[in-house]
């Protein structure tokens, strides 16, 4: 069992070049938690308790407004992780967690995981290598929605999606109302700009499927 599970955490992200004594440690510490699609797994202000590592399915990030509208602040998949910011700031967890699919995940009591960063470096440089790249993305978003339009801020994320695609990341399907919340928009916005990219003849819908046609007249459009 050991084993299998050094072998799970090798696939998150973060454990990739973590030394196999450190794996070792964290594999003791996680425990397989399965939760069904819907499900609330962390709730925004409260008492943290854990890390989480996706083993399988996907998750969605949110923060809801006064208002109860949705923002989307990232959807995960297996090999990705939530809820480390805590075990550094000892705060509250900062954003709700929801199943979108059945999940599988890791769970790492919030306790343990402080102990393991104080006593090993390794870990802590790459929970912080992490938090380094999410910031960045964080920094992204904020540029896009204050500088962008609502169709070049959607054309920006099919392009960022299809590249991701192209170097074999994994990209997890998004429902428009998934896109819109990542965008800081409505669903019939991206409805109505999804059907304005297909008539121009930008992508092509099939099923649900977005591919894109004209990749040079999309990125123009990412620009407004």
């Amino acid at each position: 069992m050991n084993n299998e599970r050094i072998a799970q955490l090798r696939r998150v992200s973060f454990c990739t070049h973590l030394p196999d004594t450190v794996l070792q440690v964290l594999a003791a510490t996680a425990f397989p938690r399965s939760y069904r699609a819907g499900a609330l797994i962390v709730l925004a202000g409260a008492p943290p308790q854990a890390m989480y590592a996706v083993a399988a399915g996907r998750v969605k990030l949110t923060r809801i407004a006064p208002n109860g509208r949705e923002q989307i602040v990232k959807v995960m998949g297996p090999g990705q992780h939530f809820n480390a910011v805590p075990i550094f700031d000892e705060g509250p967890c900062s954003v709700n967690v929801e199943a979108i699919t059945d999940v599988e995940v890791l769970e790492f009591p919030i306790t343990a995981m402080r102990q393991l960063v104080h006593g090993h470096p390794a870990l802590a440089m790459a929970l912080l290598r992490e938090f380094a790249t999410r910031l960045r993305h964080m920094v992204n978003l904020i540029d896009n929605i204050a500088l962008h339009s609502v169709q070049g801020r959607l054309a920006q994320l099919l392009l960022n999606r299809a590249i991701a695609s192209e170097k074999a990341e994994l990209v997890a399907p998004l429902t428009q109302a998934e896109m819109a919340a990542m965008i800081g928009t409505v669903r019939e916005m991206v409805s109505r700009t999804l059907h304005q990219f297909e008539m121009q003849g930008m992508i092509r819908i099939e099923r649900g499927a977005i591919a894109i046609c004209d990749r040079a007249a999309l990125a123009a459009c990412a620009e407004t």
